[in-house]
């Protein structure tokens, strides 16, 4: 347990030295003070002691309490906490474990009754308390922010803090691995983030391939449902548009179905950074009952000059042309939110095991 501290105090000490530690401190409270500037009234949004009238924001909309905690998710965590904080915090200890290993660090350490993997841990546990730090700070002023401006007092914002590190660590794993291998700090961050947006792209690509596979789904329903209402009406009226239509869908449906099993299995033996941090908007979404209700645009039958505004690609949902928008949407957002959160965290730390796993074996065999 000694040791356990000893390194993870020397840990702090070596990040907090950088000037980035600070800085990334300074641009939080700057981004707290911004989001205190900002607030809501019945006339829409509210900067400082001017109001921006604006008829779709305003608290016969949206109440104060919840209008702050959806722009600490929005804002606070999906653009600085998990974008520009966390390459910052990558930056700052993309050089821990390079330095470690060719400094002469690393005899001092080894030194001490410790184990060698044990020491790579401890360091890579020093690394994410870091941004822990940094993150529950975060989270503390805009709790209080959204406390006294909103009226709010949510706790639950605190689980950004896990989260975000949990974000986080998957990025630092590899950057760890990375640094230890090539004893380089811009060669492990660069890889780090060539990494980060592979995981992107697939996360982006496969949402957009998910939707489109859903909203064919939707289609072949929507136009399943036009038949039988056709044939209620006249049982011998002619469907060989709706036929062609369905047979049409059902192809394309085919296809899409194949390119998500691929993307699909892939995303899930791999981290899954984005999903991660969206569990923090499904909570907080979930616990102030802000889910938004589609309009509804009508079941009846489009008609033909609504169908060929939809062909050419207006007015449709992900290239659904009979089937509702609101149903497209809101079938795309079940399935998105039947992905449990057993499944995006387990599988993404079982990928940061493999990863933490081959960095100790990396780090005890080398030769200092």
């Amino acid at each position: 347990m000694m040791a356990l501290l000893a390194i993870l105090v020397d840990t702090y000490r070596e990040l907090s030295s950088k000037r980035l530690f600070w800085l990334s401190m300074a641009l939080s409270g700057f981004l707290v003070l911004c989001f205190a500037a900002v607030g809501i009234n019945e006339r829409g949004l509210v900067l400082l002691t001017w109001t921006i009238e604006i008829p779709l924001l305003n608290t016969s909309v949206l109440e104060p309490g919840e209008f702050y905690k959806l722009t600490f998710y929005t804002l606070g965590v999906r653009v600085w906490l998990a974008w520009l904080a966390c390459l910052l915090a990558l930056v700052s200890s993309a050089g821990l474990f390079p330095e470690l290993v060719s400094s002469g660090t690393v005899e001092t350490l080894l030194a001490r009754p410790i184990t060698r993997w044990r020491l790579y841990l401890f360091k890579f546990v020093g690394g994410l308390l870091f941004t822990a730090l940094q993150v529950a700070v975060f989270c503390a002023a805009s709790f209080l922010v959204i406390g006294v401006r909103g009226g709010a007092w949510e706790p639950g914002i605190f689980l950004a803090v896990p989260m975000v590190t949990l974000f986080y660590s998957y990025l630092f794993a590899a950057c760890a691995l990375l640094g230890t291998l090539t004893r380089s700090a811009i060669a492990a961050l660069l890889l780090t983030v060539l990494f980060w947006g592979f995981l992107f792209t697939l996360n982006t690509s496969e949402t957009i391939v998910n939707s489109f596979r859903v909203a064919k789904v939707e289609e072949v329903a929507a136009i399943d449902r036009f038949v039988d209402r056709r044939r209620q009406k006249d049982p011998n009226v002619d469907i060989s548009d709706l036929e062609t239509e369905r047979s049409l869908a059902e192809e394309a449906l085919g296809s899409l179905r194949t390119a998500h099993r691929i993307l699909f299995t892939t995303k899930t033996v791999l981290p899954k950074p984005e999903e991660t941090v969206a569990l923090v908007e499904r909570w907080i979404v979930d616990a102030a009952n802000l889910r938004s209700v589609a309009p509804e645009d009508g079941d009846d039958e489009p008609s033909q000059d609504t169908l060929a505004k939809r062909r050419r690609g207006r007015g449709s949902s992900f290239g659904s042309v009979r089937a509702r928008e609101s149903d497209v949407l809101e079938a795309v957002r079940r399935e998105r939110d039947a992905r449990s959160a057993t499944w995006i965290v387990g599988t993404s730390l079982a990928f940061e095991g493999v990863l933490l796993l081959l960095g100790c074996v990396s780090f005890s065999k080398r030769d200092f």
